[in-house]
């Protein structure tokens, strides 16, 4: 059997308070508002499929715990200062930046404790 090649369609984050996750996304992280189904789900732009919290989830059994499925965004630069912006909006970093082989990640977590990575290549950090 050939493998499968899938095509990303959307990032979907289940979410319990679905008001509350959209106003962090849009207000505190800064992802920029595409659409949404009211009541039921909100779309925010990426560099790539869309993310979209969706009604219906349950807050992280511990807050900012590393499992599941964890979206990953990836910045051309500056994510030290990005971070430090997080830190100051009061968002929970769950893991500080850290230098990998590749480049440098950081996790931090939402108001319902899903984690996010965020990445930088090596060759694009400032």
């Amino acid at each position: 059997m050939e493998p499968l090649l899938f095509k990303s369609r959307r990032i979907l984050v289940y979410v319990e308070n679905l008001s509350a996750a959209g106003a962090f996304y849009r207000d505190v992280l800064g992802f920029k508002p595409l659409s949404g189904v009211d009541g039921v789900n909100f779309e925010f732009a990426t560099g790539g499929p869309p993310l979209v919290l969706h009604r219906g989830g349950r807050r992280a059994n511990k807050s900012g715990e590393i499992a599941g499925v964890v979206p990953s965004f990836e910045i051309e630069s500056g994510i030290d200062k990005l971070m430090e912006t997080y830190r100051q909006r009061g968002v929970q970093i769950v893991k500080e930046v850290q230098e990998v082989s590749h480049g440098w990640i950081a996790f931090l977590a939402d108001l319902e404790g899903n984690v996010i990575q965020i990445y930088q290549a090596k060759e694009s950090k400032t």
